[in-house]
């Protein structure tokens, strides 16, 4: 059977060429890629915790909850102190006795506990727990044992700190009590109700007036025994808190902060230490002044609630805060600073009145969010002695975001698939778990070569120059990362493959695959579960590619007219070649000859099936 390996040109009468399809009737060994392991998706990039790996090598959502004990996940999360150059986890923070016993109290277990010795003294009879962030708790749970040679603590206070140094220089602070035993206690279970009170006028959409707030910033407990009993221990120290802070991680998960001042420190914004602040000042125009940040969760989240802490109170007047779902804006936009995204406006606040309020607290329904923006509207102008103004200035130290469900869309970019030679990728198909309002959305490109690209960060996750990277300290940037690129015979990404089994939708034969994953659903409550991606491939018939066109270009209108289809394969050593054509046509041919490097040649056979001719040589 004779394989074509030279130019070939097909005359026929009347048709203009929609498709071609180059076929070897003889057997292809074909081969599959498959993605269904933890091993697999470890080498694509996707945000952590927004999308989890199941036990059983399916990938899916991770999620945020409404009022979690933040002593269960303390050690995830590092923070900066004095007494250390890195950065050190939540968990026991200090403890003045049986330090061996000291994790018992935040193991999660009600059958361990820490146990000071009856014959230490009673100033030691103490411990402390840092949560690793500061934290909107709503209340403090302690949990006693009661049995034999273990039994509560009969009288003892409970402090909290939301994690602010007393001294700017060293690592000490100053507690608040939250709870006191007012009698001898015999309950195995003691809770402590917390709130802020802060009177304030402002106003605003979304935003809690009241002045009394049902919660509290804290990131320390600490927790001290007032009299020694026998037998006294403590089994658990529970935080509840509201929920979830879902600012936490966005650098890690792909996001980050950008603003227009003070840059270094905008990574303060959404790190949950109240120690560190991102400032502003300047009575000009925002945008001019560049009062304004936003803020990249790296994934989409269901958020219902927002909340602002704001020191130098005196000097903020009024300020806008909106959100996105990620939704590119439609048309051209004369926003200067924002993200060319669709947002939405959550609260405009006016905070002119009197007094001025510092801590910010937003509730509100559900809503898809990615990113958040927040600018400045106005200043109070302050009086100075000589009758003009001070120059405005205040400082946020937190912005938190917090909802409920799994997350509402996160995407994940698989590595450079290397299908160890050219390939002719046939079909996509994938398995996955769709529940109602679930989606799974997938997407390919293909190509063959590569270059190194360098891209610089500095510590909040925003990209720089390299002029710029390089006049930065170490501590405000991030290491040079080397990106592999696609080199421009890459095809762009492909539509979404809307069945579980398609063809495959981007250029082959080719080298390298890419496959991009955006995993979301329309109800907070469910998560789309994907179990696996295969790429079905054989040898490629002609691993070079071919390349076609049709003549002439132009005939006149009305006329009988015959064209030449021209294929020009480019072939490698080991391809297979071709003895079939396909070409999709828009009517039936009539008559058709074939001519093979300028030769003419005689087919085996040619005929129609369906819209299609078909040429056997």
């Amino acid at each position: 059977m004779t394989r074509t390996s030279i130019p070939q040109q097909f005359s026929y009468i009347p048709a203009v060429a929609a498709a071609l399809l180059l076929v070897s009737v003889s057997a292809c060994l074909a081969d599959v890629f498959r993605i269904d392991s933890k091993a697999n998706w470890d080498s694509w990039t996707f945000p952590r915790g927004a999308v989890v790996q199941n036990e059983d090598g399916s990938i899916g959502l991770g999620r945020i909850d409404r009022s979690i004990n933040a002593v269960a996940d303390a050690r995830q999360f590092r923070h900066l102190t004095r007494s250390s150059r890195e950065p050190v986890p939540g968990g026991i923070r200090v403890v003045g006795s049986a330090e061996e016993s000291a994790e018992n109290i935040i193991d999660g277990r009600a059958d361990t506990w820490w146990q000071p010795p009856q014959d230490h003294v009673i100033e030691d009879w103490f411990i402390e727990v840092d949560l690793g962030r500061v934290v909107l708790a709503t209340k403090i749970r302690l949990t006693f044992p009661d049995t034999l040679g273990a039994r509560p603590f009969r009288s003892f206070s409970v402090y909290t700190n939301d994690g602010v140094r007393a001294s700017a220089a060293r690592d000490v602070f100053q507690f608040s009590r939250a709870g006191r035993a007012s009698e001898p206690n015999v309950d195995r279970v003691v809770e402590y109700e917390l709130q802020t009170i802060h009177a304030g006028g402002a106003t605003g959409e979304h935003l809690v007036v009241s002045d009394t707030l049902d919660h509290a910033m804290v990131q320390y407990v600490r927790f001290v025994a007032e009299e020694q009993n026998v037998g006294a221990a403590l089994a658990e120290i529970e935080v509840i808190g509201l929920g979830n802070n879902a600012v936490l991680g966005s650098v890690e998960r792909g996001g980050g902060v950008r603003g227009g001042t003070d840059l270094s420190n905008l990574s303060t914004l959404i790190d949950g230490d109240k120690n560190s602040t991102w400032s502003l000042s300047g009575p000009n125009d925002w945008v001019l002044e560049g009062h304004w940040f936003e803020i990249d969760l790296g994934a989409t989240y269901w958020i219902d609630r927002a909340f602002m802490d704001v020191s130098f109170v005196r000097f903020f007047g009024s300020c806008e805060i909106s959100t996105s779902d990620g939704t590119q804006a439609r048309g051209v936009t004369t926003d200067r600073v924002r993200g060319n995204f669709d947002f939405q406006q959550l609260s405009e606040v006016d905070n002119t009145g009197s007094p001025l309020r510092r801590v910010f607290d937003f509730k509100f329904p559900l809503r898809k969010t990615r990113y958040v923006f927040y600018h400045r509207l106005n200043f109070i102008r302050i009086a100075g002695a000589q009758g003009g103004t001070n120059n405005p200035f205040y400082s946020i130290t937190e912005f938190m975001l917090l909802g409920d469900g799994y997350v509402a869309g996160a995407e994940m970019e698989s590595d450079f698939i290397d299908l160890g030679g050219t390939k002719s990728i046939r079909r996509l198909s994938w398995d996955a778990d769709l529940p109602p309002e679930t989606f799974v959305e997938i997407r390919s490109q293909t190509g063959d070569t590569f270059f190194i690209e360098e891209k610089f960060y500095n510590k909040n996750g925003v990209e720089i120059s390299q002029a710029q990277w390089s006049k930065l300290p170490k501590s405000q940037k991030q290491d040079v990362v080397e990106i592999q690129r696609k080199g421009s015979d890459w095809s762009g990404w492909s539509q979404v493959y809307d069945f579980p089994e398609e063809v495959f939708l981007s250029p082959t034969p080719r080298r390298f695959v890419q496959l991009q994953v955006r995993l979301g659903n329309d109800d907070p409550e469910v998560t789309p579960t994907l179990r696996s991606i295969s790429l079905h491939f054989d040898n490629a018939l002609v691993s070079g590619g071919v390349t076609s066109r049709v003549l002439p270009r132009q005939v006149e209108f009305d006329s009988l007219q015959t064209f030449s289809y021209v294929l020009k394969p480019t072939f490698r050593f080991g391809d297979q070649g071709f003895d079939r054509v396909h070409i999709q046509t828009p009517a039936a041919v009539e008559e058709v000859s074939v001519r093979v490097g300028g030769s003419a040649v005689t087919p085996v056979a040619v005929t129609m099936a369906g819209d299609s001719l078909q040429v056997d040589l």
